[in-house]
């Protein structure tokens, strides 16, 4: 497999973006969302390129308040999948939500054993009521939401035994 890197998402970038997340909506994986919605979100998103370039997956962080940030969008390439992007592109917008210094990471997924694995666990989608101010409102699944939700601690230093960007530049 090609070597992956990951970094900050560019206007460029909001084609692709678009394209892998609505593949991954069509196929049930997340919901859908507009290129408008991509690039209001843009400053938040990350990419993950092979060797060509070429993007092979997405996700994007965002504060939700100054204690709250969400990891949302995250979508990877299928013939890209199980071999770690995912986890790359998680590690970065967790690394993310540790710069910003937040308290709690929240997620809300169809893919709830990945994110156990990343060191997210289930909790209740009503602890979450900034999320529902900003994004619930305008989902088609308001009334009747599918998705698991999901969160993580940061200070807590569990991210299933892996060493977050920032501590590994801690100690470098």
């Amino acid at each position: 497999m090609d070597e992956i890197t990951v970094r900050r998402a560019r206007v460029d970038d909001v084609d692709a973006i678009f394209s892998l997340t609505n593949m991954m909506a069509k196929n049930g994986y997340m919901l859908p969302r507009s290129k408008y919605k991509i690039i209001t979100m843009l400053m938040g998103f990350y990419v993950a390129e092979d060797s060509e370039k070429a993007i092979v997956g997405c996700g994007a962080f965002t504060p939700l308040w100054t204690d709250m940030g969400e990891i949302m969008a995250l979508a990877v390439k299928e013939e890209y999948s199980r071999v770690g992007v995912g986890k790359k592109i998680i590690d970065a917008l967790i690394a993310e939500g540790i710069r910003l210094n937040m308290k709690e990471i929240i997620t809300l997924t169809y893919q709830v054993e990945f994110f156990k694995k990343m060191g997210f666990v289930i909790t209740g989608k009503d602890r979450f009521p900034r999320k529902l101010w900003r994004e619930c409102l305008e989902c088609p699944k308001l009334e009747e939401c599918d998705e698991t939700a999901m969160h993580y601690f940061p200070k807590e230093g569990k991210h299933n035994g892996f060493r977050t960007i920032q501590q590994s530049r801690q100690d470098g």
